[in-house]
C-alpha cells in the first residue's frame, strides 16, 4: 500500500502543485498566516520541505498563489452574469446575488477575518488580499460597466468609481454581520432581497436617466 508521501510524488507536476495549494488555503485559513509554517504545511501536504520549496520560494509567495487562486475562482464565479441575458436591471441584480452568495460563503469569511486580524503585523497580507481581491474586482466590473455605458443602460461616469461603489454596496451589511459572527448563515431569500436593494441603490446613481428614475420608482428597465 502506498504511502501519502508516495501518493503526492506520483502526482503531475500542475496536479502536486494544485494539492499544495489546497492544503495550504486549509492551513492560512485555520493557522493564520503567522502560524501556517512552510514546516507544518509540508507535512500536512504529506511530502517534504524540499518538495514544497520545489514549487515556492517562500510562504508569502505561497500566500500569494493562494489568494490569487482562490480570487480567481471567486470572480470567474460571479462574472458568469457577463453571459447572462435579459434587461439590464436584471443582470446588475444577478451580479450582485452572486457577488453576495460568493462573499457569505465560511471560506470567504474564514479568509476575510484572517486578513483582518494578520494585516496589521504582516501587511503583505493585507496588500497582497487587497490587490487579488478588490483590485481584480474593481476591474472586472469596470469592464462590465463600461459596456453597460456604451448601451446606454448606465450613465458617462468614472467606471472605476462605479465599480467601488458596487463593492462597496456589496460588502455591508450582511457581510458584517456573518463576519462578526452577529449571525451564522443568511438564507438565499435574505441574499436575494438584499441584492435586490443594492441592485436598486446602484441604478439610482448611476444608471442613464431612465434607469435611474425607474430604479427610484422600484420598476425594472430595459
Amino acid at each position: 500500500m502506498q504511502t501519502l508521501k508516495e501518493e503526492i510524488k506520483r502526482l503531475a507536476p500542475e496536479a502536486r502543485r494544485q494539492h499544495i495549494l489546497d492544503i495550504a488555503h486549509r492551513v492560512f485559513i485555520r493557522d493564520g498566516y503567522a502560524g501556517a509554517s512552510m514546516s507544518r504545511i509540508a507535512a500536512e501536504v504529506g511530502g517534504s520541505k524540499t518538495t514544497l520549496y520545489n514549487h515556492f520560494d517562500s510562504k508569502k509567495e505561497l500566500f500569494v498563489a493562494v489568494t490569487e487562486r482562490e480570487t480567481a475562482r471567486l470572480l470567474d464565479g460571479v462574472f458568469v452574469v457577463e453571459a447572462l441575458g435579459g434587461d439590464f436591471s436584471s443582470r446588475i441584480t444577478e451580479l450582485a446575488r452572486r457577488m453576495l452568495s460568493a462573499m457569505l460563503t465560511d471560506d470567504m469569511v474564514e479568509a476575510y477575518r484572517m486578513i483582518v486580524a494578520e494585516a496589521g503585523r504582516f501587511p503583505e497580507v493585507g496588500h497582497t488580499a487587497y490587490a487579488m481581491a478588490i483590485e481584480r474586482g474593481v476591474a472586472r466590473l469596470s469592464a462590465f460597466f463600461a459596456g453597460a455605458m456604451a448601451e446606454g443602460s448606465l450613465r458617462r461616469a468614472d467606471t472605476a468609481l462605479a465599480a467601488q461603489q458596487f463593492i462597496d454596496l456589496a460588502s455591508g451589511t450582511l457581510l458584517k454581520k456573518r463576519v462578526w459572527n452577529v449571525v451564522t448563515s443568511v438564507s438565499t431569500e435574505t441574499i436575494s432581497g438584499e441584492a435586490q436593494r443594492i441592485a436598486t441603490t446602484f441604478l439610482a446613481a448611476f444608471g442613464s436617466d431612465a434607469v435611474s428614475a425607474a430604479a427610484r420608482r422600484g420598476e425594472a428597465r430595459p
